[in-house]
């Protein structure tokens, strides 16, 4: 499905986002536009993953929510 492909590939991104801003945060005295900039990823990769998890939901066959 070409909707949970896409995203699929956001959170990929995301992802991969957050672990370049974790590597490059300095152990002490970490800038606030960074701790802001990881604060909103992470923001961004909650919402993405609950649209995915919506999407799985609203996919599932009838039978298999009756179960």
């Amino acid at each position: 499905m070409e909707a949970r492909r896409k995203i699929l590939e956001q959170i990929a991104d995301l992802e991969a986002r957050i672990a370049d801003c974790q590597r490059r945060m300095p152990a002490h005295s970490t800038p606030a536009g960074m701790l802001a900039e990881l604060d909103e990823l992470d923001e961004q990769l909650a919402v993405a993953n609950r649209r995915l998890r919506l999407l799985d939901d609203q996919t599932e066959q009838p039978d298999e929510r009756a179960g």
